[in-house]
């Protein structure tokens, strides 16, 4: 070879090392197709994985679509995440919401076997009357899949070489590529958001295409027909009132080649070089309560498709990626590793890196794009993708943690507008919950909801009594997490009715327990058990549970503030300024644990994955390690009781806890275990089939090792974050291991947030940097560090306003930065800041 060719070869080389270098961090490659098999595998301990666990996944928030890859037979799985069966839509007010007419009048009844301790599950106790005179018995039903579209090449896999399939988060581009001979076939895949459709390509280099195409659905087809470049499927979903209706439209362009339409209802290309697809699809749900039906799905399915064909394929793919690319590189981890230059699944099979964790956030912004943009309703258990029609916990919302945890990143993480569907649905839950107040629990303000909800404004208990649950409060968390990211005060108009009425189903529904102190109950602390030997392993009921009353606490305070801000209601701030002194303590058990129910039941054996009695932890703002260190070493406590190992979800919560406790080589050790251990080839979390909750819940984990920034100053001239943070619980002078919630001032609605740098960083990310975090109040952090020390931060300020600093023991003084300016570590910082003895 001449040296000439020579250097051409290396420069080709160097070129592809380094594309590979910057691929690790952003794209899912395999050198094979994924498993087209679409049995659910429910078993945990299960090896065998299917096509949901291998397809690779693409979505506008509305549209999903997954893609195997298949050589002979590309199979497309088609999501539309209004879609859902087995339930019912269109009844009157109060029946939609699912809530029993007039239980009411046996909540005392109820409450009564609370009080004379009937424990268990047995006739008389607390959950067979909280069933028998509460629970809801309307179906929730389940979510559904859409439809899936058949692609058949005839080529035969054993002929293949050099298989390639990806998908690159930076653009949401998805593709395979192999040869057979001396022929080259490619195709592109995505799923436009600017124009709300599916998109596929194939081409081929000296060979040509020979195609049928074929759409699918596992519902009634009411219509499948074939007519010129179009596949027309349009369908009936099963509900037990009120069948769903929908439409698919497939348009094929063969640029060159031959279209044949088929009886069958599918389309034959002969003879193509490039072959282009076009899909949408509509159902008829509108977010209406309580009918919930009347979009024109086929107009609608018709002016997309039209549109998207009259665009062509390089304008809808530009559009595609412009609108990615540019939510992508908003926020951009970039962890210093040496490539290993494998394949995704190789990677997880290997057993955890630090490639493999800067992967796993990057491509979990992609899904959170993917799952959940401007759709009526959120993302649910399995985010947007499902292939059965009887998927696990119904891919259902399930409002004691996974659908608050699909929506914990959007903030940190730099994706706000992924949470509108959240406050959209939370609309229809606050007025479907008005009548399940009303009906259930005989109060007339306000609303609340129980354990799972559906797209139909489903807000009743469920029908096992020891889901008696309250979720208003955390559904509410959100609400006003969201306003204090964005400052945003026509939002926070828009959110204020939501907010006061969870807080006026507290105010009536809260009641005295013996020792006088306010206690939510009938309820239960999810999903866990208490004094199983002695009631059994279902004996869940009870009362004035941890969990409750700190997001009771958090509802009320921020029900403050935001009434402060808009300046109304002071009255109703009074009442609830008055009530929080009367809520239940938090308390400290005989472990050294906190309590996870109001009497002493903890047990350090207990290894449940649900810890919802630290929620004032994480997603909370209440306890912290330089606020309320007691509580905070009690939680240690707990967090040493319940273990490292657990399901994606737990992982991804675990990884926030330690994270808030300040310990990042134990948050880097959980995330580790969540990115290697459970997480399938595809890196969907793994709770078979899967759960992407874990997934949302571990990039939320990274965001806060990074980055804190839930603790407010309130003494501006306080030297130390102890002296200048808000404290949220005060220890009780009468009783030591009790602590009362504290009634902060109204002034604390002005109070600059403090912005934590590196607060856990573990030792395993020496060096690396991230780009756009979000912070409270209003602004973004660009952060560098170097040998697991700060080198450099860059304040963006959003909307203008105060802020504090904290980082390696210094606190600033308040920083004001005007809206569109920055402010830059180290070099500003020294003029002040004040060096103070490091907290940890």
């Amino acid at each position: 070879m001449s040296m000439k060719r020579c250097i051409a070869v290396l420069g080709v080389l160097l070129a592809t090392a380094t594309i590979s270098a910057a691929d690790q961090r952003y794209v899912l490659q395999y050198d094979s197709p994924g498993n087209d098999n679409l049995l659910v595998e429910r078993k945990e301990k299960t090896k065998s994985l299917g096509y949901i666990q291998t397809a690779l996944p693409m979505g506008n928030g509305r549209l999903g679509a997954m893609f195997s890859g298949g050589i002979d037979q590309e199979h497309l799985l088609i999501n539309e995440i209004t879609l859902w069966m087995n339930a019912k839509r269109g009844l009157d007010e109060v029946a939609q919401s699912g809530t029993r007419k007039g239980a009411f009048r046996h909540l005392e009844l109820v409450r009564q076997a609370y009080r004379e301790g009937k424990y268990g599950t047995k006739r008389g106790s607390m959950e067979s009357l909280s069933t028998k005179f509460l629970s809801s018995t309307q179906p929730l039903g389940n979510y559904a899949p859409f439809a899936d579209l058949l692609i058949f090449t005839g080529h035969d896999p054993a002929s293949v070489s050099n298989y390639r399939r990806s998908l690159d988060s930076r653009t949401g581009l998805g593709s395979v590529s192999y040869r057979i001979g001396e022929g080259r076939f490619t195709r592109e895949y995505f799923c436009s958001h600017p124009n709300d459709v599916v998109v596929v390509r194939y081409t081929a280099e000296r060979a040509k295409l020979n195609l049928t195409i074929q759409a699918t659905t596992k519902h009634h087809a009411t219509l499948l027909k074939a007519e010129s470049d179009r596949i027309v499927l349009t369908g009936e979903v099963s509900m037990v009132q009120d069948s769903v209706e929908f439409m698919q439209v497939v348009q094929v362009n063969a640029v060159d080649g031959e279209l044949i339409s088929r009886p069958d209802g599918s389309i034959l290309v002969r003879d193509a070089s490039d072959v282009q697809i076009i899909l949408t699809g509509y159902s008829d749900y509108l977010p209406v309560y309580p009918s919930f039906k009347g979009r024109d799905y086929q107009a609608d399915c018709e002016r997309t498709i039209t549109a998207a064909g009259t665009l062509g394929f390089d304008s809808l793919r530009k559009a595609h990626v412009d609108d990615i690319s540019a939510l992508m590189k908003r926020c951009r981890l970039e962890l210093d590793f040496r490539p290993s230059g494998l394949t995704t699944d190789k990677l997880v099979a290997d057993g955890g890196s630090v490639e493999l964790e800067n992967l796993y956030f990057n491509y979990a912004r992609y899904l959170q794009l993917s799952c959940s943009r401007n759709a009526p309703v959120p993302s649910n258990l399995q985010g947007l993708w499902n292939a059965d029609l009887k998927p696990p916990w119904n891919c259902d919302y399930h409002n004691d943690i996974n659908v608050q945890m699909n929506y914990w990143m959007v903030e940190t993480a730099n994706l706000p507008g992924s949470f509108k569907p959240f406050v959209e649905w939370t609309k229809v839950l606050a007025e479907s919950g008005s009548h399940t107040a009303r009906e259930t629990y005989g109060i007339e303000k306000g609303w609340c909801i129980g354990v799972n909800g559906n797209v139909y404004g489903f807000s009743a208990p469920n029908e096992h009594g020891r889901r008696m649950q309250q979720s208003a409060h955390w559904i509410a968390q959100h609400l006003f997490e969201h306003y204090a990211f964005s400052r945003d005060e026509a939002y926070l108009e828009e959110i204020y009715p939501i907010l006061k009425g969870a807080a006026e189903f507290f105010v009536e529904f809260l009641a005295p327990w013996k020792d006088g102190t306010l206690v939510v109950y009938p309820t239960w602390s999810p999903e866990n058990v208490y004094l199983p030997k002695q009631h059994g392993k279902l004996n869940k009921q009870t009362y004035g549970a941890s969990w409750d009353q700190q997001l009771v606490l958090n509802l009320f305070t921020d029900c403050i503030e935001a009434s402060t801000i808009l300046d109304r209601d002071e009255a109703f701030r009074k009442t609830l300024q008055n009530m929080i002194p009367k809520l239940c303590p938090q308390k400290i058990g005989q472990h050294g644990q906190l309590q996870e129910w109001p009497e002493d039941w903890d047990r350090p054996t207990d290894k449940h994955r649900h810890i919802s009695h630290l929620i004032a932890l994480h997603p909370g703002r209440d306890i912290s390690p330089l606020t309320t260190k007691e509580l905070a070493q009690a939680a240690l406590v707990t967090m040493k009781h319940r273990g490292d190992e657990s399901t994606g979800w737990s992982s991804g919560w675990k990884t926030c806890f330690w994270a808030r406790l300040h310990n990042g080589d134990k948050a880097h050790q959980i995330y580790r275990f969540l990115t290697a251990k459970r997480a399938y080839p595809n890196l969907f979390d793994f709770h078979p089939p899967f759960q992407i909750d874990g997934n949302f819940g571990g990039a939320a984990g990274v965001c806060e090792m990074l980055l804190q920034s839930h603790l407010r100053s309130v003494d501006a001239h306080a030297q130390t974050i102890e002296e200048a943070a808000l404290v949220a619980y005060e220890i009780d002078p009468k009783s030591p291991n009790c602590f009362v919630p504290v009634v902060q001032d109204e002034s604390v609605a002005q109070a600059p947030y403090i912005l934590q740098l590196l607060p856990a960083l573990p030792s395993a990310w020496p060096s690396g940097r991230v780009r756009g975090l979000r912070a409270r109040g209003g602004f973004e952090v660009d952060i560098t560090w170097k040998d697991g020390q700060l080198v450099a931060a860059t304040i963006r300020s959003k909307q203008g306003g105060d802020f504090r600093l904290h980082w390696e023991g210094t606190l600033s003084d308040t920083i004001n930065l005007p809206k569109g300016q920055s402010f830059s570590l180290p070099e500003e910082a020294r003029l002040r800041s004040t060096q103070v003895g490091n907290p940890g």
